[in-house]
């Protein structure tokens, strides 16, 4: 199971869910536009320099902290 870094954002995360419809989700998902930013930074870099997206940001990260963790 992938988990998401709790500091790692994109725009789909801001969109009331009620009025998505499968098919823009799906269309998020594959979309290469997609933009992601780290809520540490307030970049699209982490606090380790490194770029961050929903395939990057992973446990291995120094800067990595699952949703609901402290």
């Amino acid at each position: 199971m992938n988990t998401r870094c709790k500091y790692l954002r994109t725009k789909m995360d801001y969109v009331a869910h009620a009025t998505v419809t499968q098919d823009d989700l799906d269309m998020a998902v594959r979309s290469s536009q997609r933009h992601f930013w780290c809520l540490r930074t307030m970049k699209p870099l982490g606090p380790d320099d490194m770029p961050v997206d929903d395939t990057s940001c992973v446990r291995e990260r120094e800067c990595f902290v699952a949703e609901g963790e402290a």
